[in-house]
Order: structure tokens, then C-alpha cells, then sequence
């Protein structure tokens, strides 16, 4: 999978080929192999468009954070299909002229993949003089259909729910309301609220939709 390269600070990426000039020179590189797709480095996305070199992320020297996952073709059956993943975040520091790459692991068929991912992947980076190590991730979580169409968002989500050095500021001062505990009044006559809930319920999946109803047993 092809990434893109982008000239970027510890926290802030700068597209060269958008703005039209050259930046300082940068300490480290950061690639994957085929079939490992970077969503987001410390916040934003990579971005394919306008790209100068479409293989390579160059960095400054420091801590950074990656949002990438599995996007590769394997066989299901007589044909060959795409197996993608949620994505995965990991961190991980770097130094002068340090150079990681994002290792995919060998999966054959769609049966191989989903039981590799089930059990959960390994996930490994090799550096510069060919070390391997396994690197500690987390998954992304988002909500919704499409969760994870504005990456940018999710990962900001994420950072705020964490409380991690990614956050931004704002974002990590909010704390997410508890919303089960607000009272509200509609006005009479209203069904706004039994529309709301009766729409949320029917897009719950079967877990959220028994603790809805043990909720409002204990009511």
C-alpha cells in the first residue's frame, strides 16, 4: 500500500507540494510494506493527493503517533478479494536518522486473515539496521456507520478519550457528559424524544439494545 510523503512537525504535518516551498530538513522516515495502509500520523491524515513521493514519510526526531491498518488482496473461495481491518494506533519514538518500516504479515486467504485478526495481530516495525520488534497498539474505536470516513476525527476522539499528548488541548479538557443521568422536559405534545430514542434503539446492536431495556426495567 502506497503512503505519502509529508514534511511534518512532532505534532503538525505540512504538505510541501501544497504550499510550494522546501522546509528545514527532517531526521527519520517512517514506511510500511504492502498491504499496511497509514491512515494518520500524530492527528492528521496522510494524505495521497499531491503527493512527492508517494513511498515515504519523513519526520522530525521525536515521539509520534501512527494510525495505520491491514489493507491487502487475498483468495476467498475462486477469487481474490480486499481484507481490510479497523485501523490500529501505535506510538513510538525516533532519533536522528532513525528509519522504521511497518511489517504486514503473510496471510493467503480471507479464513487466514479473519482468524489472524480475530486472535489478534502482532503487529511489527523493523528499523534502520533490520531489528524487529513488536510494537504495543490499541485499536481506534468509532461510532456510528462510517466511523472512521473523517480519520482526523476519530483519532482526535481518541486522544481526548485518552487523555494522551496528541490531544488537543480543548479536546482533552472535555469530559464526555453522562448523558443517562440528564433529566430533559419536552414540551407536551412534543414526540421528538420518543422519535430520538425509538431511532437510537433500532440502530443499536443486539448488546446496546439489552442494556437499553435493562435500563428502563429498572426505571
Amino acid at each position: 500500500m502506497l503512503l505519502w510523503k509529508k514534511v511534518l512537525g512532532p505534532v503538525a504535518l505540512i504538505s510541501v507540494s501544497i504550499f510550494g516551498f522546501s522546509a528545514q530538513s527532517y531526521a527519520a522516515t517512517i514506511t510500511s510494506q504492502n498491504d499496511v495502509e497509514i491512515l494518520a500520523l500524530d492527528g492528521l491524515k496522510v494524505n495521497r493527493k499531491n503527493s512527492v513521493d508517494p513511498n515515504v514519510l519523513e519526520v522530525q526526531a521525536g515521539r509520534h503517533q501512527v494510525v495505520f491498518r491491514y489493507y491487502g488482496e487475498v483468495r476467498k473461495g475462486q477469487r481474490d478479494v480486499i481484507y481490510s481491518t479497523a485501523p490500529d494506533v501505535f506510538t513510538i519514538d525516533l532519533k536522528q536518522d532513525d528509519s522504521i518500516k511497518i511489517l504486514a504479515p503473510r496471510l493467503n486467504s480471507y479464513a487466514q486473515a479473519e482468524g489472524y485478526f480475530r486472535r489478534g495481530a502482532d503487529w511489527k516495525v523493523q528499523d534502520q539496521h533490520g531489528n524487529v520488534k513488536s510494537v504495543h497498539y490499541e485499536p481506534l474505536t468509532g461510532n456510528g456507520i462510517m466511523p472512521f470516513n473523517d480519520i482526523e476525527r476519530a483519532v482526535a476522539r481518541h486522544n481526548a478519550e485518552q487523555g494522551n499528548e496528541f490531544a488537543p488541548a480543548q479536546q482533552a479538557a472535555i469530559k464526555t457528559p453522562n448523558i443517562a443521568a440528564q433529566k430533559i422536559t419536552p414540551p407536551k405534545g412534543d414526540d421528538t424524544l420518543i422519535q430520538t430514542i425509538q431511532l437510537l434503539y433500532n440502530n443499536a446492536s443486539p448488546a446496546q439494545k439489552a442494556k437499553i431495556k435493562a435500563w428502563i426495567a429498572g426505571q
